[in-house]
């Protein structure tokens, strides 16, 4: 690699050799397997710089801005993360529509936008709550958020230096299973021996001092237990349908039962169940599902790789960009088109659908014990929550303001 300075910027100029027959074969591959039969295809110049030879790129020399990724990590703070093996990760999913609150929210507030960018109460949005707890669990530098490129505007609305982490932007919606494996693709090639908790940015937790406690637990425990997923469940209120729904097994020590450890085998999932489904739920003192999951990220990798090959082949192409080129190194067309070929060719997947309902044998539930959560799908449950623990709202007001 050979470096030169140019202030304001630096230019980074990357010779490449052995990665490419590994990412020709991958593109290879990738077409044959492709839905639309369309021939997968990326920029000349790009095809260029995969088969060897130089490439010139300029880099802004304090944060990157990059195709549809974007972050506020520079270039060094990457390199010197890759040095640091098994630390803990957050993924926080932030590309929701929440179409269910869009007439809500419109109402309210007299246009439109995803619940997570809103701040219903306090001084911060959904998000920037979320990205507090993150805090807390894995330090901001250790955060990575996934959301959409049509979505880059309320970004925008932010200060940047309150962004932690890294933000990447997936073309489109794609299903959950889309955004948690494009930052597991960066994350796995920063640090190998990676632990995570995923934690979607649009839920309401209360109180959130003992909701990090526990996290802090889940991601132990993941973090010396590479067979299992641990998700937390949380106590169920009423026999909501709205919600998924986490049934647990109690294990038995001869023919008394044990005392009932943090972790549970998980015995079925269910989602959105009829109502007197999830009458039987409540009944049993099953747990909802919060899509709060902690563990290591190689073992998230692996069952992708096992329940779905094709899906998994394109995040392994993303993840070897990331681990030995960076998307950094990349002109941003080339970025692009690599991001946006592989979403076109992606199936939609459902994260808890498609991969935890088939992986239930990896699956252990921790209860979140005194601790109420809500999705906040419904209006009336916004109200609810805010009424319930007095917080400080201006849905209370009689006025309406924007969020």
């Amino acid at each position: 690699m050979q470096l030169a300075a140019n202030t304001p910027y630096t230019q980074l100029i990357i010779t490449v050799s052995a990665l490419s027959c590994r990412l020709l074969f991958d593109l290879t591959a990738l077409a044959k397997e492709n839905k639309s039969g369309t021939q997968f295809s990326l920029p000349r110049q790009f095809l260029k710089w995969l088969s060897g030879g130089y490439m010139t790129v300029v880099k802004n020399g304090t944060s990157a801005q990059f195709g549809t990724l974007g972050s506020n990590i520079t270039a060094a703070n990457e390199i010197r993360q890759a040095e640091s093996r098994g630390k803990h990760w957050a993924i926080v999913l932030a590309g929701g529509r929440g179409e269910r609150m869009r007439e809500a929210i419109n109402d309210w507030l007299g246009s439109y936008r995803p619940k997570q960018f809103c701040r219903f109460f306090g001084e911060h949005s959904m998000l920037e709550y979320t990205w507090e707890r993150a805090r807390q669990l894995v330090g901001s530098a250790n955060i990575v958020t996934v959301s959409v490129a049509d979505q880059a505007m309320y970004f925008d609305e932010l200060n940047s230096n309150t962004i932690p982490g890294t933000v990447l932007y997936q073309p489109e919606h794609n299903g959950t299973a889309a955004a948690v494996y494009l930052a597991l693709a960066h994350i796995l090639a920063l640090d190998p021996d990676a632990s995570v908790i995923i934690m979607p940015s649009d839920h309401f937790i209360f109180p959130e001092e003992r909701f990090v406690v526990l996290a802090a637990q889940a991601l132990a425990y993941a973090a010396t237990d590479p067979e299992h997923l641990i998700l937390l469940g949380a106590e169920a209120r009423w026999p909501n349908p709205d919600f998924g729904w986490i049934e647990s097994v109690v294990e038995l020590s001869g023919s008394e039962p044990t005392e009932v450890t943090p972790l549970q085998p998980v015995m079925a999932f269910f989602e959105k169940p009829d109502n007197h489904q999830a009458r039987r739920l409540f009944s049993n003192n099953a747990l909802w599902s919060t899509m709060i999951i902690a563990a290591k990220g190689e073992l998230l990798w692996q069952l992708a790789r096992a329940l779905h090959p094709k899906f998994f082949h394109c995040f392994l192409y993303l993840h070897r960009l990331t681990l030995e080129v960076r998307f950094s190194c990349m002109q941003k067309e080339a970025v692009d088109k690599a991001i946006s070929d592989t979403f076109k060719y992606m199936p939609e997947l459902d994260f808890s659908k498609d991969v935890l309902q088939n992986a239930t044998q990896q699956c252990r539930v921790m209860p979140m014990t005194d601790i109420d959560w809500d999705d906040w799908g419904r209006p009336e449950r916004i109200l609810q929550s805010i009424e319930r623990y007095g917080l400080d709202s201006w849905l209370n007001e009689a006025g309406r303001r924007m969020c």
